[in-house]
């Protein structure tokens, strides 16, 4: 072999060895960068408390409690609309990165999903704004949960199109994202209580 195809073997294999890392370490420091072999990210919720109970353990115990009105509510000849749609609605708060305590890894596919079915409850909580005769206090606790759908809505849009965030970033970006869905489940729950 001459010196030169010698040269030429050594440049391509360092090319081909510097594309390598740098596509490593844009997947392991960019999780969903254009240039990412893996476009995931695996979070994992810190443990947070609520008055000594866990997000999973308060949302146990509504829907405990929401079963029963449920069956309750069976029998009437005119179902509350409330009662009626919440099944639709508690979907968004029991997936499984919300419950976990393991990291749960979140792709591109799952921010659709999660968008689609947050746009779906939004369009749950218009109709029932629509068809329940709600006091003015319990209209004011459903446009808010309105409001902060819609918030949610724009809070999942960013991170799909955050294709530079950092590892440290999306980490930030999804603590937030998970403090906004429990505090949705909360705002949810007191308007149920009214409705």
């Amino acid at each position: 072999m001459s010196k030169k195809v010698k040269k030429i073997s050594w440049w391509a294999g360092g090319f081909i060895v510097f594309i390598v890392i740098f596509i490593s370490i844009m997947t392991w420091f960019y999780p969903y960068s254009p240039f990412s072999v893996n476009k995931s990210y695996a979070y994992k919720p810190d443990k947070i408390l609520f008055n000594g109970k866990s997000y999973e353990q308060i949302l146990n115990e509504f829907k405990a409690s929401y079963e029963k009105d449920l069956k309750a509510d069976a029998d009437n000849k005119y179902p509350n609309l409330t009662i009626n749609r919440t099944q639709y609605i508690l979907p968004i708060f029991e997936q499984d990165w919300l419950i976990n305590e393991s990291s749960v890894p979140i792709d591109a596919m799952k921010l659709d999903m999660m968008l689609f079915e947050v746009q779906q409850v939004r369009e749950v909580l218009l109709n029932l704004d629509v068809q329940v005769d709600y006091t003015s206090e319990q209209r004011r606790y459903l446009v808010d949960m309105i409001r902060s759908i819609i918030s949610l809505e724009d809070n999942i849009i960013e991170l799909q199109n955050e294709n530079y965030a950092s590892r440290k970033e999306l980490n930030r970006r999804f603590d937030n994202l998970y403090g906004a869905f429990t505090s949705n489940f909360r705002r949810f729950s007191s308007f149920y209580k009214w409705g």
